[in-house]
């Protein structure tokens, strides 16, 4: 969605953007929010505004072309962004990224697409610190998550897992290699020995 708020879709046919005829009310523009595609539906949650985070819960149907927002029947969601969603078991989960909620440690949200209920979903083991940012990629029944950065904008470059079975996170321990002969080199000739 542009800025202008016209929709575009790229019709591989021609090579091309056109503009489609889209229906219902569009939702505000944003950048750093969380989208998953469920049965023929974009579900878009939150973000940043102007630098505001926002709370909503967009849905774009793309049989129809239609936009409807979701109303929560019960349950707060908390203006967030820089967050991750997954379609875990009919639920939205969507974890991690920046709020006014803060946190020590990444929350777990989730939101039953049937009920349309919200919540925080209790997890154990050791937990990563609160972030935003990040990256995560759904392998079987784990999410794995790299980076991102803190609430004091500080980088992190560590991995956590969280095993949706047992909903308990888990630290992958990496290290850096040892550079053979401690030297540097480019394309095979040595830069700088040490």
């Amino acid at each position: 969605m542009g800025s202008d708020g016209q929709n575009w879709y790229l019709g591989l046919t021609y090579d091309q953007w056109v503009p489609l005829s889209v229906s219902g009310p569009t939702p505000a523009a944003r950048y750093k929010h969380a989208a998953v595609t469920v049965d023929g539906k974009l579900y878009i949650i939150g973000g940043s505004r102007n630098g505001r985070y926002l709370s909503d819960i967009q849905v774009f149907d793309l049989k129809c072309l239609t936009w409807s927002t979701i109303k929560l029947n019960s349950g707060v969601l908390p203006a967030t962004s820089g967050h991750n969603m997954i379609l875990w078991e009919n639920k939205l989960l969507f974890l991690a990224g920046h709020s006014k909620d803060v946190s020590d440690t990444v929350t777990v949200r989730f939101i039953d697409l049937q009920s349309y209920e919200c919540g925080v979903i209790e997890t154990f083991g050791k937990l990563p610190v609160a972030r935003g940012g990040q990256s995560v990629t759904f392998f079987g029944s784990k999410l794995i998550m790299f980076g991102g950065e803190d609430q004091h904008r500080r980088l992190l470059n560590d991995i956590s897992v969280l095993d949706l079975e047992t909903m308990t996170w888990s630290t992958v321990e990496t290290t850096r290699p040892q550079l053979p002969g401690s030297i540097i080199q480019l394309h095979s000739m040595p830069i700088a020995t040490f």
